[in-house]
């Protein structure tokens, strides 16, 4: 700026420089503004357009079930509290429980959800028929299968992996056959092997595990949610983790089994 005023025969203003600057730090700060504001607006477009996004709105909880898991080759159950929350902005249902220390969480999206529907309602009909026998008990994926995302760790979910969630059924005694859950473990993307989980489902849990899947129920709760909306339009996302995170500091359960007695089981 100095050697070309000079060389035009204008004497050099300081003054003219520092405000040449000013014009120009302007300049940049407002482009990069537009740039991130563009990039926002292009961004809530997207999740707009996204068919699983309802709604920017806080985790939802679903309540607890208390089920119970039963190791491979054992008939011993013991009891855990599965917590269910609903996630308007990802429309997945996520079901926790504790074992070996390890929160486990299982996310199911509205086409999983319909499959596990059907496998209970499967198992329900067959129940009520009398059609379950050991034989069949064998096989895998008796009512079906899924593949879902699976995330665990000792502090939160640290790993991250697609296991194939299965549809069976275990007689825990002649009498009483359970619906189960289960999957294989399967390797994450950074090595580690995901648990291989076994929850048993008696007769009437199940009923009360369909009523949580309900996907009616779950569309009233983002109408509910729409309704509130300006309580919800900038709600602090810290509430979600903190939400995430009382679940994952609750007991694990107990390794002693649970009498039959003690479980609601319709007869069979």
């Amino acid at each position: 700026m100095r050697d070309l005023a000079l060389s035009k025969g204008f004497p050099y203003n300081r003054g003219q420089g520092v405000l040449m600057r000013r014009v120009i730090l302007l300049c940049l700060l407002i482009a990069t503004l537009g740039v991130v504001f563009l990039s926002g607006a292009c961004t809530s477009t997207q999740k707009k357009h996204d068919p699983d996004f309802l709604g920017n709105y806080p985790v939802q909880s679903l309540g607890v079930l208390h089920l119970n898991i039963v190791r491979r080759y054992s008939n011993d159950l013991l009891p855990r509290d599965v917590s269910f929350i609903f996630e308007p902005s990802t429309n997945s249902v996520k079901f926790h429980h504790k074992m070996m220390g390890d929160n486990i969480w299982i996310s199911l999206k509205k086409d999983e959800r319909t499959l596990l529907r059907e496998a209970i309602e499967q198992y329900l009909t067959a129940f009520a028929d009398k059609t379950l026998i050991p034989e069949g008990a064998k096989k895998k994926n008796a009512f079906g299968k899924t593949d879902v995302l699976m995330t665990w760790g000792l502090f939160g979910s640290a790993h991250e992996a697609y296991p194939t969630l299965r549809f069976d059924y275990q007689f825990i005694t002649p009498q009483r056959p359970y619906f189960i859950l289960t999957n294989a473990t399967t390797q994450a993307d950074d090595g580690a092997n995901c648990p291989a989980i076994r929850i048993a489902i008696s007769p009437a849990q199940c009923k009360d595990v369909l009523k949580v899947l309900d996907e009616q129920a779950l569309l009233q709760l983002v109408e509910e949610l729409k309704a509130d909306y300006a309580k919800y339009d900038n709600f602090d996302s810290d509430s979600d983790t903190s939400a995430v995170k009382n679940i994952e500091s609750g007991y694990e359960g107990s390794d002693t089994p649970v009498k039959q007695e003690d479980i609601s089981f319709d007869e069979f």
